[in-house]
């Protein structure tokens, strides 16, 4: 992140916070008290801040604020009161609001007057249309509604997207040089991988979401490097949900991307094998983890770095009540990175096609099945997280309608209700595949009847139609 973007957050945070501390006293307090006005003057303050000299912009848009145009990124202190908002601006039907460069000509009283309305439109019929009425009979000029739309500007989505798909295919050649270097005994060093890491940590705590869609990646033939990357996304937006620091989650990225790192010394036919292994050819696999620590420690990085790195991959095929391998003889603790990959690594394997298995498990079934062994191969409290941070019906399961539609989940329109998602519905596109169409948030209800419009007949799996779904999210940044 530039300089000035960080500066931009840094404001972000302090407007959010601002606004919000504004449009609360206003509630139960008159103009002339103390705490009213001083949080009026702040909120004009950080205003003037964070437009310069021209016009301010706020949307929120899948959940997620803009601030001119760039994503605000959410810190420990300030979520709390960004949730609150994210409930504040549909509560009036509002999609953001413009201030043009005249508020600066506002005083104090139309600031009030600003406030009381916005409290007050959440009670109309029509919120918007009666703010915009408002405004103009109180002489607000200054002040422009966004109502709610469909969809965000297109550069700002053409920007993020591109830079994820840049980032992740940078990750992937990093982490294929790496490997190389390490199989032909050669010095490899991390100092790209760090760089990535940090450029991935922004990007999950920028829009999760994305990150999840590009997880489901998936390339066959390169599928120890597609799947490490995918294990380091993975891993991240958990370890964001637990609440780890950007340099923890920066560690965890680069244990993600090296934690089969082990594999470059099992025979690739013993990879692909597609019947049920023998002893010895168990025994390679077994080996994987500990050879990854022996490749990680010889690493051109600082000891610190070595030391922290490799927690996770000698961890990450290690269970919850010590089984696993390797074999434990000296600890009965397990690190929490090893914990996080073990959950990682084995969602992504399930919903993978693999040599060895007929089929792959939609992400749905995946959850099922590792749910199941929760307690004994899996941490419950982080399982549990995982599963609600990847939804009922995680990002990329492909969902067949009692319409006849078919949908691909893209998101969640409620981070408190993970049930319902937002789906892209997919048609023929004339030429025997699948092209993306409309959006429709399944939690939409029938005005007359309150049941939902469409309901989920079956989960099907992305390969069964031939598609990818991280094609559909990266549609825009080709």
């Amino acid at each position: 992140m530039s300089a000035q973007d960080s500066e931009l957050m840094e404001l972000g945070g302090k407007f959010i916070k601002a606004f919000h501390h504004m449009s609360h006293p206003v509630r139960i307090h008159q103009e002339n008290n103390q705490l009213m006005k001083e949080c009026i003057a702040q909120f004009g303050k950080v205003l003037a801040q964070m437009a310069g000299g021209e016009e301010l912009e706020i949307l929120l848009w899948r959940g997620r604020f803009f601030l001119q145009g760039e994503k605000l990124l959410y810190r420990r202190e300030t979520f709390p009161l960004i949730n609150e908002m994210m409930e504040y601006f549909p509560q009036r039907g509002l999609q953001g609001l413009r201030f043009l460069p005249t508020f600066r000509k506002a005083s104090f009283k139309d600031f009030i007057i600003f406030a009381r309305l916005l409290d007050e439109a959440a009670m109309q019929e029509d919120p918007p249309s009666w703010l915009e009425r408002q405004l103009a009979d109180n002489g607000l000029q200054w002040l422009e509604i966004l109502r709610e739309m469909d969809d965000i500007p297109p550069d700002i989505e053409l920007r993020r997207k591109e830079k994820a798909k840049q980032t992740y295919l940078q990750a992937l050649t990093t982490v294929k040089e790496v490997a190389q270097k390490v199989s032909q005994r050669s010095v490899a060093g991390i100092r790209k991988a760090r760089r990535l890491a940090q450029t991935m940590v922004d990007l999950v705590l920028e829009d999760e979401t994305l990150m999840l869609g590009l997880s489901t990646i998936r390339d066959y033939d390169d599928y120890t490097y597609t799947h490490s990357v995918n294990v380091a996304l993975l891993s991240m937006s958990l370890g964001r949900r637990i609440g780890l620091s950007q340099a923890f989650l920066e560690q965890l990225a680069i244990c993600g991307m090296f934690h089969d790192l082990g594999k470059v010394e099992v025979p690739k036919d013993i990879i692909t094998k597609p019947d049920m292994l023998d002893t010895g050819e168990w025994e390679h696999i077994r080996r994987h983890p500990l050879i990854g620590v022996h490749r990680v420690l010889r690493l051109h990085a600082s000891r610190d770095m070595r030391s922290r790195v490799v927690l996770g991959p000698f961890g990450h095929h290690l269970n919850y009540d010590l089984s696993g391998y390797p074999r434990l003889h000296f600890t009965e603790t397990l690190t929490l990175f090893g914990k996080i990959l073990r959950i990682a690594d084995t969602y992504d394997a399930l919903t993978a096609e693999r040599a060895y298995r007929p089929r792959s498990f939609s992400p749905d079934e995946a959850l099922r099945m590792m749910w199941e062994r929760v307690g004994v191969e899996y941490d419950p409290v982080l399982l549990k997280t995982f599963i609600n941070m990847m939804g009922l019906y995680p990002v990329g399961t492909v969902l067949k309608l009692d319409s006849g539609e078919l949908g691909l989940v893209v998101d969640y329109p409620s981070e408190s209700e993970r049930t319902r998602p937002q789906v892209l519905l997919l048609v023929d596109d004339g030429q025997g595949s699948l092209r993306g169409s409309e959006m429709l948030n399944l939690a939409d209800r029938d005005q007359k009847t309150g049941s939902y419009e469409r309901q989920i007949v079956k989960c099907l799996h992305p390969s069964v139609l031939g598609i990818q779904p991280s094609e559909f999210f990266l549609q825009e940044a080709s």
